[in-house]
């Protein structure tokens, strides 16, 4: 199967967390077709031919709005749900639909999921909505806090060492932690995020239409990978710890390898992502 899936299906956590699991170690996060200027479409059999067929990823409404059609074909109740980033510079959440995310029944208890959160501090397995268990993942600690109508998700801060800006490297002396993104659990239709996922392609105020991406998760979540631009950053997660090593100033020809080799992408055309960046050093030198 795509995403190498070989236990038992049934209606469980455990099967659930399984195919989470596998899901993102095998289907990456990845913004490339922005730069190849193919739209996405949010209809399941356009995401089956890109994911499953073409053996591609994508980002979050992709993945999550395929892998809700998958839970839903394995008998599981899901729902996918309208998600906002937090953004720490301006301290304020992003807008309605901004992330796409799952939340699966189980019973009496609902768990959040998620195949597509473009980020290295992505939970890998799902997480209980019960307002502050922490969970102990690979990725360190997460926890759902409950603020109005809106539930919360919390990771908490780790040391950073190895950082590609110095700056940003760490240690964390106190228990602090930070908002990922918040959800309300309303059902929403996977067509509902194709407005926004078409600004996202276009807005040159967000990453993703500018800066080439792509994520993946190793070693049962232990590693992520992660090109950005020309840049190769690997994160283990230790105790409390994220240790990072990064390649810098990759060629088109390295790049193309990484793609191939890590995050499993083949392209018939390979990617030129040294001229997209130095396009976009000149843009900004020019702002």
């Amino acid at each position: 199967t795509r995403i190498g899936f070989s236990g038992s299906v049934e209606v469980s956590l455990k099967c659930l967390a399984e195919l989470q699991a596998c899901h993102l170690l095998t289907v990456p996060f990845e913004n490339l077709d922005v730069f190849r200027k193919r739209k996405k479409v949010l209809e399941v059999e356009v995401l089956y031919e890109r994911i499953v067929d073409e053996k591609r990823g994508g980002w979050c409404c992709e993945l999550n709005g395929l892998f809700a059609w998958l839970l839903e074909e394995l008998g599981f109740s899901v729902r996918m749900v309208s998600a906002s980033y937090f953004n720490p510079e301006k301290k304020e959440f992003n807008g309605m639909f901004d992330h796409a995310a799952l939340v699966v029944s189980l019973g009496e208890q609902e768990y959040l999921t998620d195949v597509g959160w473009g980020n290295v501090n992505a939970h890998y397995m799902p997480i209980r909505l019960s307002e502050d268990s922490v969970h102990k993942q690979p990725g360190g600690l997460y926890k759902l806090v409950m603020s109005g109508s809106y539930w919360h998700l919390m990771h908490r801060m780790r040391d950073i060492v190895g950082h590609h800006r110095e700056e940003l490297n760490r240690v964390m002396n106190e228990e602090t932690w930070h908002v990922v993104h918040r959800f309300d659990t309303q059902a929403r239709e996977l067509e509902e995020f194709q407005e926004r996922c078409d600004q996202y392609q276009t807005d040159p105020e967000v990453m993703l239409s500018v800066i080439p991406i792509c994520i993946i998760k190793e070693e049962e979540g232990q590693v992520v990978s992660t090109l950005t631009g020309r840049r190769f950053t690997t994160i283990r997660f230790k105790e409390n710890i994220d240790v990072r090593t990064n390649e810098t100033e990759l060629n088109d020809e390295e790049i193309n390898k990484k793609l191939e080799d890590v995050f499993g992408i083949k392209l018939e055309k390979p990617m030129e992502i040294e001229e997209i960046m130095a396009n976009l050093k000149t843009e900004e030198n020019q702002n």
